[in-house]
């Protein structure tokens, strides 16, 4: 199997994960997400996520001039989680999906880099898609309440939703399977 075809697969497992609940149990997936936002727990897993994968990424980065600096981010990176999650509990749960969603292209784009498929492009646009959806997060969480709002509107909409999503996992599927 190639890299660009298990990237694919990955992706494609994400969106049917994601899909299922909207589909299965829509009264369930909307509660969900009317308290993501809110959620201190969600904000706190996600923003040590964050942080912990940004520290993975210092760690094998060359630093140059500021190799000096390597020891004490890995001490300050607990108090930073600390310190986010306290003083920025304002939506950070949206906040820190929106960081996950910036981090996940990088190393998804490093690995279909090379491929010789012109399929890879599927993959390419939607990791750009999730830099785009994390970017607006990052700097307005309150758009994924205004989104997701209008989402959930109905069970309708809610497997509307799923639906689209279980569809966006099928071709990525087939792209593994044509890769």
């Amino acid at each position: 199997m190639s890299t660009l075809a298990g990237i694919s697969f990955a992706m494609a497992a994400a969106c049917v994960l994601l899909a299922l609940p909207c589909l299965a149990a829509p009264g369930a997936a909307r509660a969900l997400a009317r308290r993501f936002p809110r959620s201190a727990a969600a904000g706190w897993f996600l923003t040590a996520l964050d942080i912990g994968w940004v520290i993975w990424i210092v760690k094998h980065a060359a630093l140059g001039r500021f190799e000096h600096l390597r020891a004490p981010i890995y001490i300050l990176a607990p108090v930073a989680v600390v310190l986010v999650a306290k003083y920025m509990d304002e939506l950070l749960a949206p906040r820190a999906l929106g960081g996950l969603l910036l981090l996940i292209p990088t190393p998804v784009l490093g690995m279909v880099r090379w491929s010789d498929s012109g399929l890879r492009l599927v993959v390419v646009v939607c990791c750009y898609l999730l830099v785009l959806a994390g970017m607006a997060l990052v700097l307005g969480p309150y758009h994924f309440r205004k989104f997701t709002a209008w989402w959930i509107a109905s069970d309708g909409r809610c497997r509307a939703g799923g639906a689209a999503l279980l569809a966006a996992g099928a071709a990525l599927a087939a792209v593994g399977l044509l890769a």
